[in-house]
């Protein structure tokens, strides 16, 4: 029986377990027993020993919470992902450990990135010879979702830096979260320029090392690990809808978010992609607001941009339609929604 039979692809708002098996450990190096915690958070004690079994991303917020309150480390989130290797990410980990070059590995990831992950999407974007991959939480309402952060950037690291040599640095890192109290950690292991409460989540890199040959590829296992990777997109359930709210994600902020540029985005006519929607039982216009909701909930949470620049990133032509919107959505101004959430969480 193969693994992905074993262990299916996540579902929707669900995460593999391998880039968060360093947990257990770290928790024990800070004093604090696993289990307990696990328990509580409703996960099996053994879950970090099977790398393919997979948790809600909402459960991985709360986890990763209580690891930080419970070892007083506010960087823990960091510290897992820095002991994550790409094997950590599975059978795509390994095929693009075997892609020929660099462009071919990331592409790769970017596509099959729901058979790891399903509570966030990745996206890399190239423009005047700088390359940008994207990582971005889409659910909104998620504890912790700076820990969770923290560790997806460094796995990107630690993944740019297997494909290309430990000569490898980025041009600067990208949080659109807050800017952490304690930031040593952080610039200890990045080792370049960070920019927190930036527009997006994202590593920053020279489009030249797209070209460059990965080292020890081996092209039979490419072909190996390509068919395992098959296999468990037919066992990974169709949706749609899910990968168009995704690239809508992506879009959100630019002047190409709108039916036209979503359409150009995956190189359908309008009407098509309106047509897909449908069956889909959904539209861009429901989609649209879906994204603009999610991503006002995470800049107002995680980041101290003021109310107009949050409405100018989301699209609003003024403060004043953005604050009606959202009032829409939660039933109270963004900014007293705000201090209601910081009040919570404090």
């Amino acid at each position: 029986m193969t693994a992905s039979k074993r262990f299916p692809p996540p579902q929707q708002g669900m995460i593999r377990a391998g880039p968060m098996a360093a947990i257990p450990d770290l928790l024990h190096e800070f004093g604090v027993a696993p289990a307990p915690l696990l328990k509580k958070c409703g996960l099996p004690e053994d879950i970090f020993l099977h790398p393919d079994s997979t948790m809600p991303f909402a459960t991985l917020g709360r986890l990763l919470k209580a690891c930080v309150r419970e070892s007083g480390c506010a960087h823990f989130g960091l510290l897992v992902g820095q002991r994550a290797s790409p094997s950590a990410l599975g059978a795509v980990g390994f095929l693009m450990k075997n892609s020929p070059d660099v462009a071919t590995a990331l592409n790769e990831f970017v596509l099959n990135f729901d058979l790891h992950d399903r509570g966030a999407t990745l996206f890399l974007k190239e423009a005047e010879g700088s390359c940008l991959l994207v990582y971005e939480i889409y659910q909104h309402g998620i504890e912790a979702a700076e820990q969770i952060v923290d560790g997806a950037m460094a796995v990107g690291l630690n993944l740019m830096r297997s494909l290309c040599g430990p000569d490898w640095l980025a041009d600067e890192i990208l949080f659109r979260r807050d800017t952490p109290e304690d930031v040593e950690p952080y610039r200890n292991f990045f080792q370049v320029p960070m920019q927190f409460n930036a527009r997006l989540t994202a590593l920053r890199f020279d489009s030249r090392w797209l070209a460059r040959k990965i080292p020890l590829a081996d092209p039979v296992l490419r072909q190996h690990f390509l068919q395992n990777v098959q296999e468990m997109i037919r066992h990974s359930p169709e949706d749609y809808r899910s990968k168009v709210y995704q690239a809508v994600l992506l879009l959100l902020g630019s002047q190409r978010c709108n039916l036209d540029g979503l359409a150009d985005y995956f190189s359908l006519h309008p009407r098509t992609l309106n047509r897909r929607l449908k069956e889909a039982g959904t539209s861009f216009r429901e989609l649209h607001n879906e994204a603009r909701h999610a991503t006002a909930c995470q800049l107002l949470q995680q980041t101290r941009s003021s109310i107009a620049n949050i409405a100018e990133l989301l699209g609003y032509s003024n403060e004043t339609s953005f604050n009606r919107a959202f009032s829409h959505w939660e039933g109270t101004p963004p900014a007293k929604w705000r201090r209601q959430m910081q009040a919570t969480s404090g």
